[in-house]
Parts: structure tokens; sequence; C-alpha cells
């Protein structure tokens, strides 16, 4: 006779940072996600960024921390944040938003990618037994907007020139109300340096154009 035995599928515990972008001068929340379908209750670690260009600010608790969670924090080096989230009531943190980790982007930063990079993460049970954390890194995307470098009306309708960053997409819109703008989308989606023509201006009495980063 033989003996099946069925093991229920438990996956490890998971931290991600949530990959976001920002222009520079702007302070962006850096979501760190949590997932689990297991009892964590303490979870420890460093975050390492770049201080070129981002400065970093207090953190904020997401909505994975349940009633009676402590969270505790400390600049450990330039560059090197830790955060320390632990129940002194063995309330499991759930799945969301561990901690909203604020950077601040210089104004002066280039358009570039930010690396996010976990070290020294520990995570612990309600028995204080070592529990495996499984993580993702992510980054924070410095985004420089687009500028219109040139319009001028040709035979064919206005001629848009675009300056931006290489590797980056941009997409032109127009309106014809600055107060309660409605912006339309081109279909062409261009890269740095790209250039439009408006054959459909002259349909227009008055029309206003910017350019935006595109997907």
């Amino acid at each position: 006779m033989g003996l099946l035995v069925v093991f229920s599928a438990v996956a490890s515990p998971n931290m991600t940072v949530g990959s976001t972008n920002g222009v520079p001068g702007s302070t962006i929340n850096v979501p760190i996600n949590f997932f689990t379908d297991i009892n964590v209750t303490g979870v420890e670690f460093d975050l390492l960024f770049n201080t070129n260009y981002l400065q970093w600010g207090p953190p904020m608790q997401g909505n994975a921390l349940p009633p009676g969670e402590l969270m505790g924090t400390n600049l450990i080096a330039p560059g090197q944040f830790r955060i320390l989230v632990i129940s002194f009531v063995d309330a499991p943190i759930t799945n969301g938003v561990l901690v909203y980790m604020p950077f601040t982007i210089s104004s002066n930063a280039p358009d570039h990618d930010e690396a996010l990079t976990f070290t020294n993460v520990n995570a612990t049970d309600a028995s204080a037994f070592f529990v495996a954390l499984a993580t993702t890194n992510g980054v924070l995307s410095v985004v420089v907007p687009p500028r219109l470098s040139a319009i001028a009306r040709t035979n064919a309708g206005v001629r848009l020139a675009l300056a931006g960053s290489a590797g980056r997409n941009y997409m032109f819109q127009a309106t014809t109300n600055l107060l309660a703008p409605q912006w339309l989308a081109f279909t062409n989606v261009v890269g740095s340096n790209g250039v439009l023509v408006d054959m459909t201006a002259s349909n227009f009495p008055v029309r206003f154009y910017r350019a935006v980063v595109g997907p």
C-alpha cells in the first residue's frame, strides 16, 4: 500500500524596491514592497544608494505594518540606510508596502537610473526563528524633462524640434486651451532630437505644444 504525502506550496517571503521615476529637484517616495504567505514579525535591512544626486528623508510606515509594529531607522554610513521593523505583540507583517523611503533628487542631476540595492537582510517569525527572505533590487529613474528646441511654420504645417536625452522616448502633444488643457498626443514617439511636422495645425485658430516623456 503506497503512502501519498501532499506538501503545500509555501513561497519564501519577498521584498522588492518599487521602481519609480522623478524629475530633478523633486522628492520621490520609493515603496519597499513586501509579500508573504507565512508569518513574519520582524524584518531588518540596509538600503544602498548613491549620494551624488540622492538625499534621503525620514522613512514612512506603509500599510503592510499592523498596529503594534515598531520601526527603527539609522543612517549607517553615507549611502547606507538601515530599517528595522519588529512587532512586540507578535503581529505578522501583511502584504503591501512595508515602508516608503523618500529621496530628493538634486536639481542638477542628469538623466540616468539610480540603483537602490538591498544588503544585510534578515527576517524572523514570532518564535524569533530566522526566515529566508528573497529580495529584488530596483531603480529610481531620474528623468530630465524634454524641451522644444525650435518651432516654425512651414508649407506643410508647423515644424517642432525636440531636445532630450539619448535612450529616452518622448511624445509631442498639443492643445488649443491652456486654461483647461486637453492634451492630444501625436501618434509618433521619438527619441532625443526628434522632429515632428503638425500638418493639421491650420485647422485651429491657435494651438499650443509640449513634449513629454513617452512610454
